[in-house]
């Protein structure tokens, strides 16, 4: 059975390259798995061009920002584009056109999904949404199914909602990552929608480490070190840095590609790529994040962490995971609470709900696909 896959994947962003592996991995234990290689411009200034260039303002502050940065960006594209390359079977770069003219038609099962795909103002102009991500090419005779796609904090307007009525109208089974968004979905479409977990959740630490074969001892801060990550600059997040890292007294390594980083830290490493990133994940001994793929690495690797949030962000995502796992209170929108967090703690009860949801996601993608081959 050949199974395409359509998700934000060609972005040097961690936790958007992560879920794709994760999701093409999964679903290959039902069929040959083709990640949709879609050119969307609206993604774009790309993140995986050395030298961005343009135009507007926007784009010579960042040609500016590349040149300056030239040695770490050449290494951080480098990667990327070689972990894409080595692990989701890409396939050729394709525009909308290309698709909407019959380019990806061969295919048993579609899957859209595992990112923010449905968020208007990330994969398009905000109130335009983009059919491509709701599989509008797909051929009649195959099957549609959704896996953990997400609109984020993005509401749909009216005229979206009838747009995204008729767009999902023909799904075999639908499925997203928050439970607002499941709740929403369902009121619209008036059927069942599944809260399934993201893709990264579905791979267990040693699933992880084995299958990108990283070797947890070949360790890249010897010392033990507070994890930083986050893609959100905010006051609130150094604020809690300070506290852990006086309180446990070990250094403090961010992951940041900036030019000067956000957070005060003894070590900036701006040139991860994605092994790089799972490897700091795994030997970490506390993680501070404001991204929810930061919280989802967290608590694979069992790692005591802390996700922030200032008052008034939209963090539906965090907050779904956090009380779904029983976690909530790993949760921090102010420094008077920080007092409250311990530095350590027991994943007895969230491992157990982890693989409580891990087998219901399962679940909903065989029965699916299984009836497609039925």
């Amino acid at each position: 059975m050949k199974i395409a896959l359509i998700t934000i994947h060609n972005v040097s962003n961690y936790g958007s390259v992560l879920q794709t592996f994760a999701t093409k991995k999964i679903l290959s234990q039902y069929g040959e798995v083709e990640t949709i290689n879609y050119f969307n411009p609206h993604l774009f200034p790309n993140t995986l061009e050395l030298i961005r260039f343009g135009l507007s303002i926007r784009y010579i502050r960042l040609a500016i920002r590349d040149i300056l940065l030239f040695k770490d960006k050449y290494q951080i594209v480098r990667k990327f584009k070689k972990f894409l390359k080595s692990n989701v079977n890409l396939s050729k770069l394709v525009t909308q056109h290309d698709i909407q003219n019959g380019v990806i038609n061969d295919f048993d099962v579609y899957v859209c999904g595992s990112d923010q795909i449905w968020n208007s103002c990330i994969v398009s102009k905000c109130g335009e949404l983009d059919p491509i991500y709701f599989l509008s090419f797909a051929n009649k005779k195959a099957k549609k199914i959704s896996y953990a796609s997400s609109m984020g904090g993005y509401r749909f307007t009216d005229s979206e909602n009838a747009k995204v009525k008729d767009l999902l109208k023909d799904f075999k089974a639908i499925s997203v990552r928050e439970s607002d968004t499941q709740q929403l979905l369902s009121q619209l479409l008036k059927r069942e929608v599944f809260h399934v977990l993201d893709p990264v959740l579905l791979l267990s630490d040693e699933e992880w480490l084995n299958s990108l074969n990283i070797d947890k001892s070949c360790r890249s801060i010897k010392e033990d070190y507070i994890l930083v990550y986050g893609v959100i600059r905010e006051p609130l997040q150094q604020k809690v840095v300070d506290f852990f890292a006086k309180k446990l007294g070990i250094k403090v390594v961010t992951i940041d590609q900036a030019f000067n980083p956000f957070i005060n830290a003894d070590v900036q490493i701006k040139d991860a790529g994605p092994l790089d990133f799972i490897e700091l994940f795994a030997n970490a001994q506390f993680v501070v994040s404001q991204s929810f793929h930061g919280t989802c690495f967290s608590v694979i690797f069992k790692k005591p962490f802390v996700s922030v949030c200032s008052k008034g962000r939209k963090v539906n995502r965090i907050e779904s995971l956090l009380n779904l796992l029983g976690l909530e209170n790993r949760f921090v929108d102010d420094e008077k609470n920080l007092h409250k967090l311990s530095t350590d703690f027991s994943y007895e009860l969230a491992e157990k709900k982890l693989e409580e949801e891990r087998a219901k996601s399962i679940i909903f993608l065989k029965s699916n696909i299984e009836k497609v081959n039925g």
